[in-house]
């Protein structure tokens, strides 16, 4: 298996260092989550990806050839509010969060699972389809700094 689908190291130590400065004091500067909230969000993402969590594929055309190329390598960061996959909203079929630092050690942790997983072995992603494993990396690095940077990290 090729690795140049899975993280740049350099950037997954980085984004792994942000995660480790939050803090359960963490104040968003957007939106309605608290730091605990998204941490739980962004690990529903991982469980979809890695098929441990179901979500309903709902891309269409537009969706996987338009929204997604824009969304993981147009814009250079997502516009705040957008609409999440109700797997993804705790108000509807997300996780309930958990102890602060269990999701944060959750996230680091389905991080590595990630990479670890062969290409062939993800799930569609709710809104964009079926992806290539390097497509969901990319949609990774955009969703992770999107949410940390909310937290000031």
């Amino acid at each position: 298996m090729s690795h140049s689908s899975n993280f740049d190291k350099q950037a997954k130590q980085t984004i792994l260092k942000r995660i480790d400065a939050l803090t359960p004091e963490s104040k968003a500067r957007w939106g309605q989550m608290n730091v605990t909230q998204m941490l739980t969000h962004l690990n529903d993402a991982f469980r979809i990806a890695l098929g441990m969590k179901e979500a309903k594929d709902t891309s269409n055309l537009f969706t996987r050839y338009i929204k997604f190329p824009v969304a993981a390598y147009v814009l250079p960061t997502w516009p705040r509010g957008e609409a999440t996959a109700p797997e993804l909203a705790q108000e509807a079929t997300g996780s309930k969060p958990r102890d602060f630092y269990t999701e944060l050690e959750f996230l680091k942790k389905m991080i590595d699972i990630f990479d670890e997983r062969e290409e062939g072995k993800l799930k569609p992603h709710p809104m964009f389809g079926k992806l290539r494993k390097k497509q969901w990396v990319a949609l990774f690095v955009k969703h992770l700094n999107h949410h940390l940077t909310q937290f000031g990290v």
